[in-house]
């Protein structure tokens, strides 16, 4: 007795295999053969599934990425912060992230003079920065401030 009850030609088995290894997922060809995504799943073992993961950036990472193209820079809260570090730097391989006083911010390349002034106009409004303190804040973003 056979595990699969429903005969597919040979023919038909190797459309299968190569609608899979183009990026079809195996439930939507069991979905188009009206068989059960079970007997796709057995016929092809030996192929990687896709993951149907969504392909973009999405939610949270998106408004994290809207702040960043209109501003320059952004300062993130805590929540999921590394996967939407990780998320944002694979589709842009220019944004950097410093972590100061447990604050994270974002910014992209070439733009550390603004994310720097924002950072200092941040702290500057809940306590005195010393200048020394100011020093070690330009040399982690890697700028020289204006007097201004």
């Amino acid at each position: 007795m056979t595990q699969n009850p429903v005969y597919i030609s040979p023919a038909k088995r190797g459309w299968i295999r190569r609608k899979i290894k183009t990026g079809k997922t195996k439930f939507q060809i069991a979905k188009e053969l009206h068989v059960t995504s079970a007997t796709i799943y057995n016929w092809t073992k030996d192929i990687p599934s896709t993951h149907c993961g969504w392909p973009g950036i999405r939610g949270k990472t998106l408004d994290i990425l809207q702040k960043l193209l209109t501003k320059g820079y952004c300062f993130s809260s805590h929540d999921n912060f590394q996967c939407r570090f990780i998320t944002l730097k694979k589709y842009f391989p220019t944004i950097h992230r410093i972590n100061v006083y447990k604050k994270n911010i974002l910014y992209f390349e070439g733009k550390e003079s603004e994310a720097a002034q924002a950072f200092i106009n941040h702290l500057h409004c809940k306590r005195i920065i010393s200048l020394q303190e100011l020093k070690q804040i330009t040399k982690v973003f890697g700028t020289e401030l204006s007097r201004s």
